[in-house]
This record gives C-alpha cells, structure tokens and sequence, in this order.
C-alpha cells in the first residue's frame, strides 16, 4: 500500500508540475495574441500604403491610381536634388520647429515654480493644459484672427497689416505659426515635469542645503538629473512633432491658386510639401521620395540621442 500510494503521489506530483509548466505558455500565448492585434491592425492598414509609397518613389502615377504605375528611371530623385522649394520648406520647419524647445523651456519654468507647493497648482496645471488638448485647427483659427487684417494685433499697434500676408515681410506668416505653437505646446511638458519633481526624493534637496548648496546648485545636481529621463522623451517627440508641423500651416497659410503657402512660400513646412505634391497636385511618387527623406533625417538625431542616452545610463 505505501509503495502504490507513492507512486501514485509521483504521478500527481508530475501531473501537477506538467500543468504548471503549461499555465505560463497559455498566458504568454494570451498575451502574443493581444499585442498581436494592434500589431495586424497596423500592417493592413499601413503596410500596404509604406509598400505603395517604397514602389512609388521609382514609378510615375497618373491622378494616384495604382493601375497607371511606369518606371521612370530616377526622374523623382533628380528632381529632389534640383528642388529649391524643398528647401525653402526646410528652412520654415526649422524655424517652426524650434517652437518646441522654446515650449520645453517654458515648461521647465512653469513646472518648477507650481512644484514648489504653490496654492492652487493643481488648477494652474490644468489650465496650462487646456490649450494642449485643443484642436490645433481650432487654436490656429484663433490666432489667425488675431494676426488678420482686423486682429487684435493690428487693434494694439494701430496698425492695418495683414501679417499673414505681409509682402514685404513674408516671414511674419512663419512667426505666427511659430507663436500659436509656443501657446499650445507647453501645456503637456507642464504636467510631465510636474510629475517628474514630485518624484525626487526631498532627502537630497536636505542633503545638499546641509552642505551649503544654493538654488542654482540643488536644480543643476539634482533636479535636472532627476527628470532627465523625461527631458529626454519631450526632446524626442518635440523632434517629430516640429519636423510634422502641418495642421497649423495649413490653415494659417492656405495654397493659392499659383500653388504657394503664403507670400514666398513662407508657411510651407516640410510636411506641408508633401501634402501638396502628394494630395492636391497628385504627383504621389515625389511625394514619396520627400516622406521617406523626412523619415531618414528624424531617424538619425532619434537613432544618435537614444545611443546617446543609453550609453550615458550605463
């Protein structure tokens, strides 16, 4: 009896164990299958049009139809090589861009001074953060009014100027833009640094203030190590969202019918270009060549400043 009862203890025993090793590939095999649905979602729905633009680059379409695609032997590439338009939108998404970290700064400003137990912070956050959760269409629509003919703007100086159509000026289109950005944007960064103060630790603000370190000292030991990680999420996505700049110069700076963004093509940013190439003039294959050239040239500061930060963490 005592030597059946423990084989039958091994078999349950065994049993028990083979189940338990299966348990953890069920979850594991659950949870594949969660990711893996986003995952599908995103290869019907953007697969397909990254495979067309990659085949597009190297063909001509007539009016973006599929069926009409002809090689046309680099012609699209020797274009962007003579294309002077490009790089006047360049230089505009620069300009636009900088919007960014001139909105990170302010952040940094604003978050500091609402983590200092200020009465009221939390109503102040959430008031910087309205305008961040905003429609973009609607905020740039806004300062469109402000910068017309009849804006307040013109209301202040006395002035009758239509800065975003200033001929002799043309680059007053850029600075708006560049403005309703700056209004918009930190609100985000606000909320993050927020968060990232309230996670250092109060013991090392004692510690330096007992070894006689002043304000400047405890922000540029302790807190900025503190929230770079932070610092340098917002920086990345700065990138992209300055380099991405579309909604507000298309409503700031509609096309005309000569086919330009303002007077001198000053609101044309980067993005912008390839919406008017690829959408409204249907030249989809050009349009293809500058996206995967925006795609190449965010990659690289993205690609420089994660091995950057990675190697710093080690």
């Amino acid at each position: 009896m005592q030597v059946g009862s423990v084989k039958n203890m091994s078999n349950d025993s065994g049993k028990t164990a083979a189940q338990k090793r299966k348990k953890p590939y069920k979850k594991y095999a659950f949870c594949l299958l969660i990711v893996a649905i986003p995952l599908i979602g995103f290869l019907v729905f953007n697969g397909f049009p990254i495979i067309v633009s990659f085949i597009s680059m190297f063909c001509d379409m007539k009016y973006n139809q599929l069926d009409t695609l002809t090689w046309n032997n680099f012609a699209h590439f020797q274009r962007l090589f003579s294309d002077v338009t490009i790089l006047q939108s360049l230089k505009v998404t620069l300009i636009i861009a900088s919007a960014q970290f001139v909105s990170l700064f302010i952040a940094i400003v604003i978050a500091a001074f609402l983590s200092q137990n200020v009465k009221g912070s939390r109503i102040f956050q959430t008031l910087f953060f309205v305008p961040y959760i905003c429609s973009t269409v609607a905020v740039t629509i806004m300062w469109s009014q402000v910068f017309g003919t009849k804006g307040a703007l013109n209301a202040i100086f006395g002035t009758n100027i239509n800065w975003l159509n200033n001929m002799e000026n043309p680059y007053t289109l850029t600075i708006a833009i560049f403005i309703s950005i700056i209004w918009q944007a930190p609100g985000y960064g606000i909320v993050m640094y927020c968060s990232a103060f309230k996670a250092i630790s109060p013991s090392l603000y004692e510690a330096a203030s007992l070894d006689g370190a002043n304000a400047f000292q405890k922000f540029k030991h302790i807190t900025l190590p503190g929230i770079s990680s932070i610092t340098f999420f917002l920086i990345l996505a700065g990138i992209l969202a300055g380099f991405t700049t579309f909604e507000a110069a298309q409503v700031m700076a509609p096309i005309d019918w000569t086919g330009y963004a303002g007077p001198e093509n000053a609101g044309l940013t980067w993005m912008y270009y390839i919406y008017r190439e690829g959408v409204q003039f249907s030249n989809m294959g050009y349009a293809s060549v500058m996206s995967w050239l925006m795609f190449i040239v965010l990659m690289i500061p993205s690609a420089f400043l994660v091995r950057k930060r990675i190697l710093a963490e080690k």
